[in-house]
C-alpha cells in the first residue's frame, strides 16, 4: 500500500526509497515488520543513507486500523556514542553515514573547537573506527551562533595556514571574523582589510578609542594568572579520559563523550543524580551540590 510506503519514507527520511521497497516486499507490506527491519539496518550501518533527510510526504485519509499500527512501534534508535534511545530527528550524520545524537555532536564539537582549536569535528561512533567528520551543514543546525562563529574563525585560520609556506601570526577581526596575518609585528591595533574596522589586539575586543585598555591596568603575568584562574573555574577535566569539558547551559551534571559524569560545581566524578540536592528552596546548608544554580 502506498500509504505504508510513504509512512516508512517519513519515518526514515535518510533511507533511499529503493531500500524501503525491498524491505516492504520481503515482509509482504507489513508496516511493523518493515519498520523494525529498516531500524536494524540503519542502526548497524548496513545500508547507505542520504546525506540529507528527504522532505516528508503528506499523509491523508489514514484508516483507523493503520493509524493504530503506525502508533504501535517504538520510533527511536540508539545513539552509538551515549547509547541512549532517541527519536530519529534528534540525530545528525557524519560524512560516512553514522548517526550520532545531536547532544553528543554538540558536546564533542565544542570541546574540539575550544580545546583543540580545530574545525575538523571527527565522527565519534563507538561501534567502529570511522574516518568521517560532521560537516558544516550539520554543525550549523546544532551549535549555538557563538560557537558556530568560533568554528568558522578556527576554520579560516586553518585554511590560511595551509596556503602559507611561512610561519604566520593570524589575528581575527572582532567585527566580521576575517583573519589577517600581522607577521611578527607588535602592533596593538588591527585594521581589517575586509570591513575596514578596528580591533584592539591587547584585549582582542572591538577597538575602544579614547578609553584605556583594561590590559594596561594589569601586568602580563597577572593577566595570564587571571585567564588561567577563569579557565579553571569553567573547565572540568574528565577523570576517565582527561578531556576538557565545560557547561554551556542546563544542570550541573556534565557528561563527557566517554560516558563519565561530573559535577560542574565540585568538579568530581559522579555516578548519578543522587550527588545533587534538587530542592529549589534549599538554603545550601544541606552540604550537597545543587543540581541547578540558585
Amino acid at each position: 500500500m502506498d500509504i505504508i510506503r510513504d509512512k516508512l519514507f517519513n519515518d526514515f527520511p535518510r533511507v533511499y526509497m529503493r531500500e524501503i521497497d525491498k524491505v516492504l516486499k520481503k515482509h509482504k507490506n507489513s508496516y511493523i515488520a518493515s519498520y523494525y527491519e529498516l531500524e536494524r539496518l540503519v542502526n548497524t550501518n548496513a545500508i547507505k543513507l542520504k546525506d540529507k533527510p528527504a522532505k516528508p510526504k503528506i499523509l491523508n485519509d489514514i484508516p483507523d486500523s493503520l493509524l493504530l499500527e503506525f502508533q504501535s512501534v517504538n520510533q527511536t534508535i540508539e545513539c552509538n556514542c551515549c547509547y541512549e534511545d532517541k527519536l530519529i530527528e534528534d540525530f545528525g550524520s557524519c560524512t560516512e553515514g553514522h548517526l550520532i545524537c545531536k547532544v553528543c555532536i554538540k558536546r564533542h564539537a565544542e570541546n574540539t573547537i575550544f580545546e583543540l582549536s580545530s574545525h575538523k569535528i571527527k565522527c565519534i561512533d563507538c561501534s567502529t573506527k570511522c574516518v568521517g567528520i560532521f560537516d558544516e551543514d550539520i554543525l550549523k543546525n546544532i551549535l549555538s551562533s557563538q560557537v558556530f562563529r568560533e568554528y568558522n574563525n578556527v576554520k579560516k585560520i586553518s585554511e590560511m595556514k595551509e596556503l602559507s609556506i611561512d610561519d604566520i601570526n593570524i589575528k581575527i577581526c572582532q567585527h566580521c571574523g576575517a583573519g589577517t596575518d600581522i607577521g611578527i609585528s607588535q602592533q596593538e591595533l588591527l585594521v581589517c582589510m575586509e570591513c575596514f574596522k578596528d580591533t584592539c589586539l591587547k584585549c582582542n575586543n572591538v577597538n575602544h578609542p579614547n578609553k584605556p585598555c583594561y590590559v594596561n591596568n594589569i601586568s602580563l603575568g597577572k593577566q595570564h594568572e587571571i585567564e588561567e584562574n577563569k579557565t579553571d573555574e569553567i573547565i572540568i577535566r574528565c577523570k576517565t579520559c582527561n578531556k576538557s569539558l565545560f557547561k554551556e547551559d542546563g544542570c550541573n551534571n556534565v557528561r563527557c563523550i566517554c560516558g563519565t559524569s561530573h559535577c560542574n560545581l565540585c568538579k568530581e566524578k559522579i555516578k548519578n543524580y543522587s550527588h545533587f540536592c534538587v530542592k529549589m528552596s534549599c538554603d545550601k546548608k544541606c552540604g550537597q551540590c545543587h543540581l541547578y544554580d540558585i
